[in-house]
């Protein structure tokens, strides 16, 4: 297991839940393979990583990144969870049950009052929440248009052939833009999100009991200097359930409960909001119980698929009595973190925006998460303001808003 009190790490072992998305593991490293050379460049170092290998049930893989810089060398193993399976099943229903399952998702968050606490507490999330709502409500006034359109031409044959073109209408317009807007993709991941915190998605479970046990085995196998738990988006509300569900498993062969929460552009309360996450709000209040894990959550406002200055413990009802903060928060600004013709490339993407929290900076940053994973310093130092090799003299600003 990790060993906090080691101020340079030169062993790490990194377990990543990315968001709600079509993207297996195979996609995560080439991803994470072309972004290596903007992280060497930044910060003048080399980082290299292997060729990654992929568990039989392709549920996780894991490449080993070698970095060397003035700070010192450090081997790290970064693993991704994958459940890239689950999110294309959930895609591959018939349109019909996928809209019939979303509008259940989205009229229990409206009714449980899960909406209202939404705007509640952050108003951006709340509008990202009604997004595929509202086109759906588009692309029902487009054929209603057309109907009065084509009606109001007096077409023989009465409401009937109205009737059709308004339909082909809404199917036309719906497949195009539902598409290419993500529509569809996100009633899915309302869909998946009510019925996860509902526990009506044993496949998810199961997954989240399988990764339990693998990195129980591979820590095991260690010793590691750094041990981190890392979610992103939705993967921010999986992370804690897979956080709870590895620390039973440490218990109950006598190890120590020793690692690292690390949260990035996490929407874990779209669960913790909602009154019937009794379950996700149980496992979170566990976790603070345990006074050697600690919880990292980072946040921007660029980002609207995140909750901004928005406590994830507190403000799902929770309180403890830990003297540290759990989590500990940081907002970190892009602008600062990306060259400025890179930063105006992805700023009206907000796909992409949300993203840049795991990728890597063509700006010295304090905030970099590259660095996080693979460089020779603990998350703690990271969060402490400076950078972890000498900046340049045109750098800018790296303070961070705890």
């Amino acid at each position: 297991m990790s060993d906090a009190s080691r101020p340079v790490v030169a062993r790490r072992a990194v377990f990543l839940v990315g968001g709600y998305e079509r993207n297996d593991a195979a996609g995560f490293f080439r991803r994470i393979g072309r972004e290596m050379a903007r992280f060497q460049t930044c910060w003048s170092v080399r980082a290299e990583m292997g060729e990654a290998s992929h568990a039989p049930d392709q549920t996780s893989a894991t490449a080993t990144v070698r970095y060397a810089g003035p700070d010192g060398d450090c081997v790290s193993d970064i693993t991704f969870l994958s459940y890239d399976d689950i999110v294309r099943r959930d895609g591959a229903r018939p349109v019909v049950v996928r809209l019939w399952v979303y509008l259940l998702a989205f009229f229990d968050y409206v009714f449980s009052g899960t909406m209202a606490r939404f705007f509640a507490t952050n108003w951006r999330f709340a509008l990202y929440f009604l997004y595929p709502f509202t086109a759906l409500c588009g692309f029902l006034f487009v054929g209603y248009t057309v109907f009065r359109i084509v009606n109001a031409l007096g077409v023989p044959g009465g409401p009937v052939l109205p009737l059709v073109l308004c339909l082909l209408a809404i199917v036309l317009v719906g497949r195009y833009l539902g598409r290419r807007y993500f529509v569809f993709h996100l009633m899915d991941l309302w869909s998946f999100s009510r019925e996860h915190l509902h526990c009506r998605r044993p496949e998810m479970d199961q997954r989240l009991d399988a990764w339990a046990t693998m990195i129980d085995e591979r820590l095991s196998g260690g010793p590691f200097d750094e041990v981190l738990l890392v979610g992103h988006s939705t993967g921010g509300a999986l992370i804690l359930d897979l956080a709870d569900l590895l620390s039973a498993r440490l218990d109950g062969r006598g190890a120590n409960v020793d690692f690292t929460l690390l949260t990035v552009g996490s929407t874990s309360m779209k669960v913790g909001l909602h009154p019937a996450a009794q379950r996700a709000r149980g496992r979170l209040k566990a976790l603070s119980e345990r006074p050697a894990i600690r919880w990292f959550e980072f946040q921007a406002l660029t980002d609207i698929i995140n909750f901004y200055k928005c406590d994830p413990f507190t403000s799902v009802g929770l309180v403890h009595n830990r003297p540290d903060s759990f989590p500990k928060q940081y907002q970190v600004r892009f602008r600062q973190m990306l060259e400025p013709a890179a930063y105006k490339r992805i700023r009206r993407n907000f796909f992409r925006v949300h993203y840049q929290f795991i990728s890597a900076n063509s700006r010295r940053y304090f905030y970099d998460f590259f660095m996080i994973c693979f460089g020779t310093r603990r998350l703690e130092a990271a969060t402490s303001g400076s950078l972890p090799i000498a900046a340049m003299p045109d750098d800018s600003s790296t303070k961070g808003s705890p």
